[in-house]
């Protein structure tokens, strides 16, 4: 199909190049190239640019630029997809690129939702990109920032005064479908919770991941958050020992057995 026949082409990040591969898909690099050289100029009707992941405002930026060029800016029409990131504080990531979730919201008194958001450069695809889904470590990821900034946003910060320190203690996820860079939801339900100690906030939560009407995983996570002055000390002492056991089995051969 020529590209003045489509009606809409999806945009994803350069990272995506392998689901690019689609007629109606484009990379960031991919479209603004095919703009220069002409290949939107016989547009008879609005073209409909629809952001998937990988998007950033560097390249929107970039594309706008080039369709203003090209004076392709009122045939070509784009659609952000840019919802709130969620903040560092909640995330518990210091590189904006690596928080996975966007428009945190509690939609009922049990379960909040978010949507997942892929930025290009994200930890988790820097070395590992093969293939046109997206790896199910991403899943895995997603799910462990959900359950942190739910109970940071909505439960822990009851209590101000206290910074929490999460442990996971157990995990059990399923993968169901592929996941591609588009628009995915993901929904967390505490099924328990035991939050009487503010130090000691005890959860088991149900984490599903959906997209295109599809459940692409789902996890049940138990986990505590802990106050960190209290744990810290104990995580000191723990690691303390496990430098002393690993030192003391590591003890070398006298030179007279080596040569032995």
């Amino acid at each position: 199909m020529s590209e003045h026949l489509l009606k809409s082409v999806c945009l994803v990040g350069d990272r995506f190049s392998s689901f690019a591969k689609h007629e109606a898909v484009r990379t960031v690099s991919g479209f603004v190239s095919a703009v220069t050289s002409g290949a939107y100029d016989d547009l008879a009707t609005p073209l409909l640019l629809w952001e998937g992941q990988g998007v950033n405002d560097f390249d929107r930026e970039y594309v706008r630029a080039a369709l203003e060029r090209a004076g392709l800016s009122r045939k070509i029409l784009t659609q952000p997809n840019n919802p709130v990131v969620v903040p560092r504080a909640e995330a518990h990531k210091n590189r904006e690129a690596n928080v996975l979730l966007a428009g945190l919201q509690q939609q009922g008194e049990d379960t909040y939702r978010a949507t997942l958001r892929l930025h290009s450069d994200n930890e988790l695809l820097l070395d590992h990109q093969t293939g046109e889904h997206v790896q199910g470590m991403v899943a895995i990821e997603a799910f462990r920032q959900m359950f942190i900034a739910f109970c940071e946003k909505f439960v822990a910060a009851q209590w101000p005064e206290l910074r929490h320190y999460y442990i996971w203690h157990g995990m059990d996820i399923s993968f169901d479908n592929f996941l591609f860079p588009l628009d995915a939801d993901i929904t967390c339900t505490v099924v328990e919770s035991d939050t009487s100690d503010p130090a000691r906030l005890k959860f088991t939560v149900d984490l599903e991941l959906h997209q295109a009407g599809n459940r692409a995983a789902h996890a049940r996570i138990r986990f505590t958050a802990y106050d960190a002055d209290r744990l810290g000390p104990k995580e000191h002492r723990l690691a303390g020992e496990a430098v002393a056991n690993v030192l003391n089995g590591a003890a070398p051969e006298p030179a007279s057995a080596r040569t032995a």
